[in-house]
């Protein structure tokens, strides 16, 4: 199929991360491999709790949608990313995620 259609992304139900005491939610929607190099699109949501460290083993890019996220990453930088700025994160790359209130990005990834 040429053309797909994913419905309401940013109000779909989310599974929780399996993270104890993180209030983080993530939902792949689809993947393709068409090219030999799969790209998968997904939305996440972070909420005010626990950190959330991750360490990237694929290339990504995250778009902010609504609210904000404060990313730490292994060698101190720490940037602040609000509604319409985009995260873009290197295979290798140590994070930690946290976030005043709430946070939900779209993302796609090379993985």
């Amino acid at each position: 199929m040429g053309i797909q259609k994913f419905e309401s992304v940013t109000a779909a139900d989310l599974p929780r991360v399996d993270m104890p005491g993180v209030d983080a939610l993530l939902k792949d929607f689809a993947t393709v491999n068409s090219s030999g190099s799969p790209i998968t699109f997904g939305v996440f949501r972070l909420n005010r709790g626990e950190a959330l460290p991750y360490t990237y083993e694929f290339d990504e890019f995250k778009l902010v949608v609504e609210g904000e996220f404060t990313v730490s990453d292994g060698n101190g930088d720490t940037k602040t990313f609000k509604a319409g700025d985009v995260m873009q994160f290197t295979k290798g790359t140590q994070t930690t995620f946290t976030t005043p209130s709430t946070g939900l990005a779209y993302f796609v990834a090379q993985r």
